[in-house]
């Protein structure tokens, strides 16, 4: 219906012999070949190795090939290779390649080819288990120390062959004595030959991979076999003269590369040739591989290399002669079991089990066949081009309907025997000789599929329509197959299924209404989906546009899962697709296929994956452009610069089973939160990267497995003035310069007040100067001629006027009580006596004023001259003078003491503490009432921040502390 050519040249051929009665011959079994068309540089292809990333390395005589599954990466002696006749191969524990030539030994570096060894041709090449590389030249055995080569001598026989068991150790053939095992670095006998062994040339040495101390030796003759010592033929066909190749699959049979194809040998001793015949090539072949995902390789002389894809498909295009390989447009099987096929462009095939007949009727002859259909009574339904519906009964052929405007393309019969056909824009409706039709669709018709008595569904180019009781239900619908193009629909179970051009399968649980699609990602080999059937194991099998898919249904996670084999790169067409005696017959554009329904699950391979290459651009100097080659080192973590934050990362994904149909998903860790849909690009590019930490991982998916993860991990460093240690110095400095800012404002406003209020002092300094000066002139003047006019006035009064004489002795005493003050007031006013040392005179002054002529002792100790420096306010000035007034009043008219003693004394704190001792006789601190004086005391020193304290025991005296707040170093 739709054709869709692969890219992969397929030789689509099969095999082994089709089961039960189904016998067309000139069946071929399934080889995919590479050439020269498809990128090989030569098509003679001499050595196979397979590296670990999975790609396959090819010797030929044009050079060296590296294999992908998708394209071919060559170098010759243009590119640095020695020789363009390649004889070996073998990469290093560096995922370096060794190439050995017919002139020596060239190595894959960094993809670049030097020289490690000339002269002498190289025809073996082998790593032992310890990494070492070992190898042939001339017949000599040598292994690569430091780069150099160092020759071995085994017996002084030539080498003919070496290879290494499962284990790893390594053997070695010598001419004429047989089989050297490398133990401790030094090479002793393993096994000794037979002298009819001997004579021959031993070309290879395989050892079993199921059967411990079983080994195979390939001669030009034939191939023995050696177990436990016995040496025994083990493959030799007449008509051959010489063997050249020997491998073992994963199941352990055996294929010999011989003159005259390939032969495959297995465990039950039965034996196919490959040859051109059947799939293969009648050349000599070169070199059987079996590789890391169990497909085996075969080189053929002068066709490139072949891929076995297995006997799960056999494909029919000749029987006697006769060409089959025309477009099947449709299947069926009548009564009898003859199987019928409709084409495209031959008309109507029949098998009856032994011949194939082209149905030689005018309306079938060469015409255009769009279906072949069995209904419930196995009569065969024909829809033909231009000549209408047609049915055959088993007996004869009948027109049933006539040529319409359009042809028709489906057919489908309901439980009632009601036959339901579409054409292009309606559908028509047989029961019991009478027609019914059915239009008004959205979409054009593909595909019907009668659900119950009353329920058709039909399958359009814009979804699928609901018809109940023959009419379109407008209301049904099933929103997630809007605008699909739904090509075939069959049930199982409570699904329904639908195949669908470019969305792939589709899933609709007729109970809970649940959606389910399948795609390419879960394994299908194409979202063009052309048919659908079941097998007798229930099974589903999907015709789709890049071969046949095998689907069974997991009932624990309900959903599909599609079964693992060697894809079959064909395309299938609509509906022709048929459950014929155990196996699924499918219709494609060149012939039928035969699917085994019975074939053994393979345990298969992951995909791999490895990161190639890594590419830094810089932001702005294009010069500065490095590209990082990982070579295993995706673990590693690399650091960029912040300009260097534009990245491209290249990878790539081998799957030689199936390789068109790699996918990848990737995620970069702290850009990417999921990893990406399923894409086939192998290079992504992730530009202006922010500063910081970052991983990509990257996996592929293939047939629905996954394989490794590989990961690249970076940081991109930011540039000094985006790391978090400059951002915190930039925010302190910030705060520091707002805490700066406002301290200098602060301190300007304080420096301004601090001015403001020296200026104040100051000026209160002259008004106090200037008012103790007017005070002194003006009352101490008026308060003096006060005293002398008393005086004169005292002497002018009679001695006998004591009335008057005592009025004037009060006005000259209070006179000079009134002088007294006026000093203290005067002393007070004077800014020269805003400091501590004046305080303490004045209080000595006063106390030595006070306690005269009292018959008391008064001594003040301790006032240092230094104390001038601490200047003090008047308030402080005016409570301490006040408060020691207070205090020597009250020892002299209470204490009754005979010694008075005042002490300044420095402390530790640099605070001045000043002690008053008296030797009265003290009182009870519990028991005595305090009076105004204390409370008056008590008040001042809590105004001048100082503390006050007493102690006093009866009959001891008294002693008071007060401790002034004020630093003596000021």
């Amino acid at each position: 219906m739709c054709s869709k050519l692969s890219i992969i040249k397929v030789n689509f051929i099969v095999s082994f012999i089709l089961l039960f009665s189904l016998k067309l011959s000139a069946q071929s079994y399934n080889f995919t070949n590479y050439s020269l068309k498809d990128g090989l540089p030569q098509s003679q292809v001499m050595v196979i190795f397979q590296a670990k990333d999975r790609t396959l390395w090819l010797g030929t005589f044009g050079g060296v090939s590296n294999f992908d599954g998708r394209q071919f990466t060559s170098y010759s002696k243009a590119d640095g290779l020695g020789s363009n006749s390649v004889n070996c191969i073998v990469e290093d524990n560096q995922r370096q390649v060794l190439f050995g030539t017919e002139t020596g030994i060239s190595i894959l570096k960094r993809g670049k080819i030097n020289t490690l060894f000339s002269g002498k041709g190289v025809s073996h090449l082998l790593k032992d288990k310890l990494g070492i590389i070992w190898g042939i030249s001339e017949y000599k055995l040598f292994k690569i120390e430091k780069d150099k080569i160092v020759f071995y001598s085994i017996a002084g026989k030539s080498i003919h062959t070496i290879n290494s068991d499962s284990a790893g150790n390594l053997y070695a053939v010598a001419s004429g004595k047989g089989i050297y095992q490398l133990k401790n670095n030094n090479w002793v006998i393993y096994q000794e030959l037979p002298p009819a062994i001997n004579t021959l040339s031993i070309r290879k040495l395989l050892f079993d991979k199921t059967v411990k101390n079983k080994v195979y030796l390939l001669t030009h003759r034939g191939i023995y076999v050696m177990e436990n010592g016995t040496v025994k033929p083990f493959f030799k066909k007449t008509g051959i003269d010489t063997y050249y190749s020997i491998a073992q699959d994963h199941r352990g049979n055996m294929w010999v590369g011989s003159e005259k194809g390939a032969y495959f040998i297995n465990e039950n001793g039965s034996i196919i040739n490959f040859n051109g015949e059947n799939g293969l090539s009648d050349n000599q072949v070169n070199e059987i591989f079996s590789d890391a995902e169990n497909n085996i390789w075969i080189s053929c002389f002068s066709d490139g290399i072949y891929k076995y894809e297995g006997d799960a498909f056999i494909r029919y295009n000749r029987f006697k002669g006769k060409n089959l390989a025309y477009p099947i447009s449709g299947i069926a099987a009548d009564k009898n079991d003859n199987l019928w096929f409709g084409t495209f462009n031959k008309g109507v095939f029949r098998y009856d089990g032994k011949d194939v007949q082209n149905v030689d009727i005018p309306a079938f002859k060469d015409k255009k066949i769009y279906f072949v259909y069995a209904d419930k009574s196995k009569n065969i339904w024909f829809s033909t081009y231009g000549n209408g519906i047609w049915k055959y009964d088993g007996q004869k052929f009948s027109q049933v309907l006539k040529p319409d405007r359009f042809d028709n393309s489906s057919i489908a019969e309901d439980e009632e025997g009601g036959i339901w056909i579409n054409g292009l824009m309606s559908s028509t409706y047989l029961k019991d000789g009478k027609t019914e039709r059915i239009s008004g669709f959205d979409g054009y018709l593909s595909c019907i599929y009668p659900l119950r008595k009353d329920s058709v569904f039909l399958g359009t180019s814009n979804g699928v329509t609901l018809i109940k009781n023959k009419k379109i239900d407008k209301t049904f619908r099933i929103k997630s197959l809007t605008n699909v193009y739904v090509l075939s629909i069959i049930k199982q179970g409570d699904n329904l299924i639908f195949a669908t051009l470019g969305d792939g399968i589709i899933t609709w649980n007729l109970k809970t209404k649940t959606i389910k699609r399948y795609v390419i990602a879960n394994g299908l080999n194409s979202n063009d989906i052309y048919s659908l059937a079941t097998d007798n194991e229930n099974n589903l099998w999907a015709g789709t546009g890049r071969g046949i898919n095998k689907l069974t249904f997991n009932k624990r996670q309900q959903n599909y899962e599609v079964f693992r084999d060697h894809p079959l790169i064909v395309e299938c067409n609509q509906n022709a697709i048929i459950n014929y005696k155990n196996s699924i017959l499918v219709g494609t554009i060149n012939g039928l296929i035969q699917c085994k329904t019975n074939v053994l699950t393979e345990n298969k391979k992951n995909p791999f994956i490895r990161i190639q290459q890594v590419s830094v651009f810089h932001k702005n100097d294009r010069a500065k452009d490095i590209s990082i080659d990982l070579n295993g080192k995706g673990d590693k973590f690399y650091k960029l610069n912040y300009s260097q934050n534009h990245v491209s990362i290249s990878f790539k994904g081998v799957y030689l089973t199936n390789p068109e149909s790699v996918l990848y998903r990737y995620k970069l860790v702290g850009v990417d939160n999921d990893f990406s849909k399923p894409v086939p690009n192998t290079e992504i590019e992730y530009s202006a990267i922010r500063p910081g930490s970052y991983t990509f991982q990257v996996y592929a998916i293939a047939n629905g497995q996954q394989s490794n993860v590989e990961q690249f991990s970076f940081t991109i460093v930011p540039p000094y003035y985006d790391t978090i240690i400059f951002k915190i110095i930039a925010f302190l400095a910030l705060i520091f310069l707002i805490w700066l800012i406002f301290y200098l404002i602060f301190k300007t406003r304080e420096r301004k007040k601090y001015q403001l209020e020296k200026l104040k002092l100051k000026e209160q300094e002259k008004i106090r100067e200037q008012t103790a000066e007017d005070f002194h002139d003006d009352i101490g003047n008026k308060l003096t001629r006060i005293n002398v006019l008393s005086e004169i006035l005292d002497k002018k009064v009679a001695g006998t006027e004591k009335e008057q004489k005592e009025l004037i002795r009060l006005i000259r005493e209070n006179a000079s009580l009134l002088y007294t003050g006026t000093k203290d007031i005067l002393w007070a006013l004077d800014p020269h006596s805003d400091n501590l040392f004046e305080i303490l005179m004045h209080i000595k002054n006063f106390g030595i004023d006070l306690f005269q002529n009292t018959g008391v002792t008064f001594k003040m100790e301790g006032v240092l001259s230094k104390y001038q420096k601490l200047h003090l306010s008047m308030e402080f000035n005016r409570n301490l003078t006040l408060i020691f007034k207070e205090m020597l009043n009250n020892v002299l008219k209470h204490a009754k003491a005979t010694q008075v003693l005042i002490m300044v004394i420095e402390t530790d704190h640099d605070t001045v503490n000043i002690l008053t001792t008296d030797d009265g006789e003290g009182f009870d601190l519990e028991t005595v009432q305090k009076g105004r004086g204390l409370n008056n005391i008590q008040t001042r020193c809590k105004r001048i921040k100082s503390t006050f304290q007493i102690s006093s025991i009866k009959g001891k005296g008294t002693t008071t502390t007060i401790s002034t707040r004020i630093p003596v170093t000021k």
